[in-house]
């Protein structure tokens, strides 16, 4: 599809550019990396990578459930008293409903403003920490697009505003803030209450990678994926009586996660446990890495326990650690082999990449700008 293929071959090409005026910082990457030295692109330059994937995602129309979205937007009153009483206060997204009431009656009635704002948002959280974090700015937001994490922004964008300003703020997890990420947490779950999931991931993520928490963790997945239908007789029992009630019945009949996604998100835990030893000497350097090697595991483990309940529930949980391989899988490219492997390692995976995005990518596009593209 036109639309997201130009997204995807836009990275290599502003890599180009950037590459011919910053040759120096370039060939410095490796050296960088080896002494916990990071270097930011020039802002300018992120700005123009996530500014094409923003454009294109704001000015959609009726893309995936986009069209329910601005059906409810349009739903709401222009008087802010009226809207503001309609809140439903005990609902699923009270603090998305504020958000929507204001920007509708104190900014624009338009939806498509409303749908470039939230796309803004959301897409400029990922850059910034990207940009900060990330060895490989470009190669991050290659991975962006084609491990199809972009398409949060088109289906679920409601929940991926949760994950962008989570993973904005997860300096509090490397620095150990865990009451300003409580407080964060129970603020993104009044938008979407997937984000409470945070809270117990918050002390696996800080834990080693490997030690005696990540063996109970990894047991205690291994033990839902055995007993996962009891597990879920026993959540029916408890929802009888409130909104939920019946909706696990719909997760049962769901066929799960796809295995093909499992091996794939498997990956760059894989490579981060079999190259451990390597590894190692780079986490007291960036202190981010070993967070980003848990929320790697914890990814490919939800995925896995999507196989054997639902792709529905389950399967959108993972997005709140997936983001984290944007930054881990350059940091382990370059640091778990040598120069000649892993030239051969990164071309290899980045061909995987572009199978992968072939075989998920979205079906079609459709904008006002551009009519529906298949």
């Amino acid at each position: 599809m036109i639309i997201y293929w130009s997204m995807v071959l836009w990275v290599p090409l502003i890599y180009f550019v950037y590459s011919m005026g910053h040759k120096e910082d370039v060939m410095l990457t490796d050296y960088n990396i080896q002494q916990g030295i990071r270097k930011k692109i020039p802002i300018a330059y992120a700005i123009v990578v996530f500014g094409y994937f923003i454009f294109w995602i704001g000015m959609r129309k009726y893309v995936a459930d986009t069209k329910a979205y601005i059906s409810g937007f349009e739903a709401i009153p222009t008087d802010f008293s009226t809207a503001w009483s309609q809140i439903n206060w005990e609902g699923k997204s009270p603090g998305f409903d504020i958000f929507n009431i204001i920007f509708k009656c104190f900014i624009s009635q338009d939806s498509q403003w409303w749908l470039m704002t939230i796309a803004i948002i959301s897409g400029v959280c990922i850059m910034v920490v990207l940009r900060k974090y990330s060895c490989s700015f470009f190669y991050s937001a290659f991975l962006f697009m084609t491990m199809i994490t972009f398409t949060w922004l088109m289906n679920g964008m409601r929940q991926f505003i949760c994950v962008a300003f989570l993973f904005l703020f997860c300096d509090w997890i490397k620095d150990g803030k865990f009451i300003k990420f409580l407080i964060l947490v129970l603020v993104m779950s009044t938008i979407h209450t997937t984000a409470l999931l945070m809270i117990p991931i918050y002390f696996v993520a800080r834990s080693k990678p490997w030690d005696k928490k990540i063996g109970l963790f990894i047991i205690g997945i291994i033990l839902i994926c055995v007993f996962a239908e009891p597990f879920f007789n026993g959540v029916e029992s408890a929802l009888t009586g409130t909104a939920y009630e019946g909706s696990t019945e719909q997760f049962k009949e769901d066929d799960g996660v796809n295995p093909i996604r499992v091996l794939f998100y498997a990956v760059p835990p894989v490579i981060a446990f079999v190259f451990r030893q390597k590894l190692e000497p780079y986490y007291g350097k960036n202190p981010i890495i070993p967070i980003c090697v848990n929320m790697s595991l914890i990814t490919a483990a939800l995925y896995l326990v999507g196989v054997f309940t639902s792709g529905i529930l389950i399967g959108r949980l993972p997005i709140y650690c997936e983001v984290y391989n944007l930054i881990l899988i350059p940091y382990l490219l370059h640091c778990c082999f040598d120069k000649e492997t892993g030239r051969t390692v990164r071309i290899v995976y980045t061909v995987m990449l572009l199978v992968f995005f072939y075989l998920q990518q979205p079906t079609y596009y459709h904008s006002d700008l551009t009519g529906v593209i298949k």
